[in-house]
């Protein structure tokens, strides 16, 4: 019996060559997102500004300070409109800024106690500062206490 066991014909299945079908395929692909890519055209977004407000700077004024002992205070500050009221603690110590002979107290805020806001008639208002207005807070009552001379280190 002649029979082939191998029904494979080879000039049929072997005319194309693996390295050939992967140079076409790559080049297909190239063509086809070239294509997509000049085709589409992307939509610019519209620029929406953030709709946070602008920023207008707050001003502070020391109305008055009252020390109170050898560490804290009571403090009246005007902010824009608003009259602030509020307890604070301190630490006064000797300092020179590094200059011989210039001697002074430097005094730094340790805490601001319950703040209390109130609007221009003197009505109570609710707490709206932030930690902006307490770091200019302590500023302003360093300033303050320093030029004015209220306290002296030990």
């Amino acid at each position: 019996m002649n029979a082939k066991l191998n029904s494979i014909n080879p000039t049929v299945t072997h005319s194309v060559q693996p390295k050939r079908f992967f140079q076409v395929f790559a080049l297909s692909a190239l063509i086809t997102t070239g294509v997509a890519a000049f085709i589409h055209e992307p939509k610019a977004t519209e620029y929406k500004p953030p709709l946070a407000s602008e920023y207008i700077p707050s001003t502070y004024a020391v109305q008055t300070v009252e020390i109170t002992s050898m560490s804290t205070g009571y403090a009246v500050i005007q902010l824009d409109d608003f009259t602030v009221k509020f307890p604070f603690s301190y630490e006064a110590h000797k300092d020179s800024n590094g200059v011989p002979g210039y001697d002074f107290t430097a005094v730094e805020i340790k805490e601001l106690g319950e703040i209390k806001v109130f609007d221009e008639k003197g009505n109570p208002y609710r707490d709206f500062t932030d930690q902006i207005d307490h770091r200019n807070f302590n500023n302003v009552l360093v300033g303050f206490i320093e030029k004015n001379h209220l306290v002296e280190a030990i």
